[in-house]
């Protein structure tokens, strides 16, 4: 069987991955869901967080595991795992990109996201000193429109603010590690 390690993306925190991560185990898979600094349960200061912080964490996920793990990005996520397999090619044996950002060396989160004009994030932000916010309003339209109200609503309540520094930091200049890599695309995601 395989590990996991399931990076959420912006807003989110592991929560996001409280209905897949029981069903992965139900059939032998290791899993952990990790909050990303300033995320989920996670009080880091947003103020506080870089790109940087996003690779370490995964890292220290990564290690846990007595072989090594596939990595899975959602949206935003893929440029953590991008750049945790940049950092320590030597901890994952595979990157899985979920509806996620897959950044080139040079490239940044903010960079990707303008060449996707069909993405319905960019009316639905509000931009605040701390952080970037979803207009709790937009949420579902954005993030939960193939779910229901309740787990719409749920998730709503849950998302926090985005660091800025993440979104305008470019990925590192050296060249991508040789590992096996899948991307899962969803027909109807209103984000990427």
């Amino acid at each position: 069987m395989a590990s996991f390690v399931l990076i959420h993306e912006s807003w989110h925190g592991a929560w996001c991955w409280e209905k897949l991560a029981p069903r992965l185990r139900d059939d032998g898979h290791r899993v952990i869901a990790i909050d990303l600094p300033a995320h989920g349960d996670d009080r880091t200061s947003p103020l506080r967080v870089v790109l940087g912080s996003y690779s370490k964490r995964v890292q220290v996920a990564a290690s846990r595991f007595d072989q090594k793990p596939i990595l899975v990005g959602h949206s935003m996520g893929g440029m953590a795992i991008t750049r945790a397999a940049l950092d320590a090619p030597h901890l994952v044996s595979a990157l899985v990109y979920l509806c996620a950002f897959v950044p080139l060396p040079g490239e940044s989160l903010l960079e990707l996201a303008r060449q996707d004009p069909s993405s319905r994030i960019p009316g639905s932000t509000l931009f605040r000193p701390a952080g970037v916010r979803i207009q709790p309003e937009r949420a579902r339209e954005v993030f939960y429109n193939g779910c229901s109200d309740a787990d719409a609503a749920w998730a709503t309540e849950r998302l926090r603010p985005d660091p800025w520094l993440p979104l305008l930091q470019k990925l590192g200049g050296r060249a991508l590690p040789e590992l096996p890599r899948g991307y899962i695309e969803g027909t109807q995601d209103q984000a990427i």
